[in-house]
């Protein structure tokens, strides 16, 4: 799914919506974490462990996570994991997700094909946004980069890449983002994203089992 960075930035899905009921009870609980968790963490960095496998590794960047958990993004239920690559100027995070009822919700095929991080993934491009540090508060994903060394506010270089399994319901989304001066007229924000680029390897794995 495309994370939405603060309200000024377009989701692909509608908004989240609490669990409730039996899926509740049945995503939520520590068993369930366990066996819904798609990132595992190897020598400096992380893998992927649903049916898009691949590695992501830095040998630059603190690894943070991975941690788990279930949501609803257009009523479609999803699990879950999510990491990262840190410093105090850039961060690369990585999210693995499974739609559990299999509905083939992630499907990207509206966005152009890009040769990074390789062939299989889609994106709409760099961009710059401008994230005020009042809309920190309740961006799950924003409060956990937060918490883990990064400060998500303020003038960002950003990116969003997309890839998925051919029936669309496991999928990776690696975000890249940059602290930049301000978002002029003037900003290459893909100029401003490249050495997070060149700071991780993302490459296929084979798939285990």
């Amino acid at each position: 799914m495309l994370y939405p960075l603060s309200k000024f930035l377009e989701e692909v899905r509608s908004p989240k919506a609490l669990l409730t009921g039996v899926i509740v009870s049945a995503l939520l609980s520590p068993a369930a974490f366990a066996q819904n968790a798609h990132l595992a963490t190897i020598d400096s960095g992380f893998e992927t462990t649903h049916g898009l496998a691949y590695t992501i590794t830095s040998d630059q960047l603190l690894a943070k996570g991975p941690k788990h958990r279930t949501d609803l993004f257009g009523d479609h239920p999803y699990e879950i994991s999510l990491a990262a690559f840190v410093s105090e100027k850039g961060v690369v995070m990585i999210h693995a997700e499974r739609v559990v009822n299999q509905s083939g919700a992630s499907n990207y095929e509206d966005k152009a094909l890009s040769d990074w991080p390789d062939g299989a993934f889609r994106s709409d491009g760099a961009t710059c946004i401008e994230v005020p540090a009042s809309e920190i508060e309740g961006e799950h994903d924003l409060e956990w980069l937060r918490d883990n060394g990064f400060e998500p506010s303020g003038a960002l270089a950003y990116a969003q890449y997309f890839a998925t399994t051919p029936d669309f319901n496991d999928e990776i989304v690696i975000t890249l983002l940059a602290r930049v001066a301000s978002c002029t007229p003037e900003l290459d924000p893909a100029a401003a994203l490249s050495p997070l680029m060149q700071s991780v390897v993302i490459e296929p794995s084979a798939i285990k089992g």
